[in-house]
């Protein structure tokens, strides 16, 4: 039977490259660096699997071949031959009376239905959809101390809610009216924050002499979006907030007990088109609707959903 172990070349020499490959990414400080892609994420990763997946193959052939020249041995040494498995017994001759054509096609297409629908589920709940997408931002802010515990209100920071289509991202001006005076010097050996530092650095602003530095460089800080609607689709931030008062935890989930903010909502169409057929518009006590209002009151009408005003028209937020 060794005379199939001659393969065992291939397998010395895909182990070498395997050991090779690794050992030279291993020692690469570039890949071990901090911050820098680990091992499983480098430009190799795909040869490696690769290798990998030939290296299980040739095993499992090798093992087969082994495995029918011992059952060959035994049939030779054996009176009558060795006792059949259940496999051999059974399903092998029921496997011979099957037509070949038929069966690759009934196997073919049950693979195929089965890819298929698992296909179409990972293009609807998956591709695009960023719930619960939670990056790490360029500094700790936490809503549930500054929403949360100190109740500042959502449209102080992002005060373009009620007159933008976008609910701005405050500037370091906005985090300066607080913390020129806040630093958190108690909780830190009277040392400034290091996350209210990070202010400082990006806008110029000198605690010690609390004043801003001449002629500093100011930097931006780089925040990273969160919830991010693909350009097909049209949102207005005010018409949502002014005209149908809609609350920011409704879509934003309770961004106020949030240390680390992450995208509570799919923001999926059918999530939308739900809310649109659910929700009711407070006529009665918003002066945008007055007139609609009055014409509700003469037909005798209580409730009058998103969907009744049109919110499920195309071109509401296709256009």
């Amino acid at each position: 039977m060794f005379k199939y172990l001659k393969s065992r070349r291939i397998l010395a020499a895909l182990t070498t490259m395997l050991t090779v490959s690794t050992a030279s990414i291993a020692q690469d400080p570039a890949a071990t660096g901090e911050g820098q892609p680990s091992l499983f994420y480098t430009n190799t990763t795909f040869v490696i699997v690769l290798l990998l997946c030939l290296l299980f193959m040739v095993i499992a052939y090798l093992l087969y071949r082994v495995k029918s020249h011992l059952d060959k041995i035994i049939d030779d040494q054996t009176e009558g031959g060795r006792e059949l498995t259940r496999y051999e017994r059974i399903i092998k001759p029921w496997l011979k009376t099957l037509n070949p054509t038929i069966t690759s096609l009934l196997i073919g297409t049950s693979f195929g239905l089965v890819a298929f629908v698992q296909g179409y589920k990972f293009g609807m709940t998956e591709v695009g959809v960023q719930k619960g997408y939670s990056p790490t931002q360029p500094i700790n802010y936490s809503h549930k101390v500054h929403a949360g515990k100190l109740q500042i209100d959502c449209k102080y920071c992002h005060s373009t809610a009620t007159k933008s289509k976008q609910a701005s991202i405050p500037s370091a001006n906005t985090c300066m009216n607080c913390h020129k005076y806040i630093t958190l010097r108690d909780k830190y050996d009277g040392k400034v924050s290091p996350e209210i530092s990070k202010i400082y650095k990006a806008i110029g602003w000198d605690p010690e002499a609390n004043a801003y530095i001449p002629n500093y460089k100011q930097k931006p800080i780089e925040w990273v979006r969160i919830h991010n609607l693909p350009d097909l689709s049209y949102f207005n931030h005010s018409q949502h907030v002014v005209a149908g008062k809609v609350e920011c935890q409704t879509c934003h989930g309770p961004i106020q007990e949030m240390d680390k903010v992450s995208q509570f909502s799919s923001l999926q169409m059918e999530w939308c088109i739900n809310c649109h057929k659910e929700r009711s518009v407070d006529v009665a006590n918003n002066k945008y609707y007055e007139d609609l209002h009055k014409r509700l009151k003469i037909e005798g009408k209580t409730v009058y959903t998103v969907a009744d005003n049109g919110g499920l028209e195309c071109g509401k937020c296709h256009y």
